[in-house]
């Protein structure tokens, strides 16, 4: 049960498909020591930048993942 909104990972939908792995992870909330400790968690962040983190939104930012399951705004225009 996730009870402290401080210390999680959560992501919008990034996967359409039923058939990928990690589709029950997209547009979900994990404990971010359980996310830490998970052995797909590199796969889960590399997957999230390859389809959502690399999008330029506004023609001015994107959203990436770093390997804590951190999400950053970047500019593109730096």
């Amino acid at each position: 049960m996730i009870e402290d909104d401080r210390d999680i990972v959560a992501t919008t939908q990034f996967l359409d498909s039923s058939d990928h792995p990690l589709w029950k992870y997209s547009d979900a909330v994990m404990h971010r020591k359980c996310f830490e400790a998970w052995d797909q968690r590199q796969f889960f962040v590399d997957e999230y930048n390859r389809l959502l983190g690399s999008a330029v939104f506004l023609g001015s930012f994107k959203h990436p993942m770093d390997d804590d399951g951190n999400v950053t705004t970047v500019s593109v225009h730096n």
